[in-house]
């Protein structure tokens, strides 16, 4: 299932129209045996947030940076009221993340849309039901400044806002977490976006009554430019191996990364690996066993397989979803040779996992809590804010995920 900037409408000079093309989503049959689009919502297996607040007749909204993110409309694919995605990479087009600049620019397309909201409008400034119980929006740009080797390193963003930057290194300077001048730009930028929002809750007299909740879904894995590492894509080192052409393992990950046709294999790979075996005609165990037999070569701290996998996941043998084999690098590897980024997200670092929440509301005492939380219990808090209980998430039902310590 590919969810990303492909799935979208383009016009001729490939510019997204902001909307998903159904011809590009993959397919499934549905009850009746039809062979149907698979939108991203219905793609989740749980309900959201939105869905929650909309079975209480709340208005909902968010945006986001791709129409791929229909997905929080959750199953029902009605979840939220006013859905606004602002593509931030085009297909053969402008991919704003080329440039801190640029990724601003189309991070504040979505902040208007928020202060239009805090004044009870639709994102686009027409008449709506009033202002959102539950709403909000990704920024793009603090990733994008932690991730760049060089800011507008194609020239092509064309903006005079900051020229300072332009060209300039990005990511950090050191392993102390010092920014560089392209990624402090993008964290001033988001500090002044969220500063324009509290001063409309306030201007509408809601600041008082609102929950601000600021957090990240991820790091990126190094912050110390020291630590980077890119030796190429994983299956590419693989193949590398002495013994890639006849050990059934080195073959099997070779049939996984070139599959064509038929029941396909796959290998996704930045700073992690994970293997879903062509067909699973060999052990689980086996392919671990060689992985970590050439670990060196093939820079892994930890290969996740069999029993180990299914302690945090669901069984790869009945849920396709699931990789056969998940692949921890060395901290500071991505398995790429891309010139343009210096880190990546997606794998289970310190750097990756390891991120800022702030939860605050006037009537906060304000504290710094060093117990560890998890992101995932920022739904359940909204709710548990709105006087809902948050089992009416079947994620929290299923988890036992519970409430933000210390929230009133």
């Amino acid at each position: 299932m590919v969810f990303d900037e492909s799935i979208d409408l383009y016009s001729k000079n490939n510019v997204s129209q902001n909307v998903i093309d159904p011809t590009k989503l993959p397919r499934i049959r549905d009850k009746f045996g039809n062979c149907v689009p698979l939108y991203p919502h219905s793609a989740l297996r749980t309900n959201t947030i939105f869905e929650v607040a909309k079975s209480r007749g709340w208005h909902t909204a968010w945006a986001d940076k791709h129409p791929a993110y229909d997905l929080v409309n959750g199953p029902s694919g009605t979840g939220v009221d006013d859905l606004y995605t602002p593509e931030v990479t085009n297909v053969n087009g402008l991919d704003n993340t080329h440039s801190v600049v640029c990724t601003v620019e189309n991070d504040y397309k979505k902040v208007h849309g928020i202060l239009n909201e805090i004044r009870g409008l639709t994102h686009d400034g027409k008449p709506a039901p009033g202002v959102p119980v539950i709403f909000g929006m990704n920024f793009q740009a603090v990733s994008v400044g932690q991730k760049l080797v060089t800011d507008n390193f194609d020239n092509s963003c064309i903006s005079d806002t900051n020229p300072s930057i332009n060209h300039q290194p990005g990511g950090y300077v050191d392993g102390s977490g010092t920014p560089s001048a392209v990624l402090a730009y993008g964290l001033q930028q988001t500090d002044a976006a969220l500063g324009k929002m509290i001063t409309a809750l306030k201007n509408q007299g809601i600041y008082e009554s609102t929950m601000f909740i600021v957090t990240a879904k991820h790091g990126q894995s190094p912050i110390n430019p020291a630590k980077v590492n890119k030796p190429g894509h994983f299956s590419d080192l693989v193949a590398a191996l002495p013994d890639a052409g006849s050990n059934p393992a080195g073959i099997a990950i070779a049939g996984a990364a070139n599959c064509a046709t038929g029941p396909c294999g796959f290998v996704q790979d930045d700073d992690i690996a994970l293997i879903w075996l062509q067909g699973q005609n060999i052990s689980n165990q086996q392919v671990t066993d060689y992985l970590n037999t050439n670990a060196v070569p093939l820079f892994i701290d930890e290969v996740m397989g069999g029993a180990e996998l299914t302690l945090k996941f669901n069984d790869p043998a009945t849920d396709s979803r699931t990789p056969d084999i998940i692949v921890e690098p060395t901290y500071g590897t991505t398995y790429t040779h891309s010139t343009a980024k210096n880190s990546e997200h997606g794998g289970f670092s310190y750097s990756d996992t390891n991120v800022g929440l702030i939860v605050s509301n006037p009537a906060f005492k304000s504290s710094v809590l060093k117990t560890p939380v998890a992101t995932s219990q920022v739904a359940p808090s909204i709710l548990h804010a709105l006087g809902v209980s948050p089992n009416a998430l079947r994620s929290v039902q299923i988890e036992k995920t519970e409430v933000l310590p210390a929230l009133p």
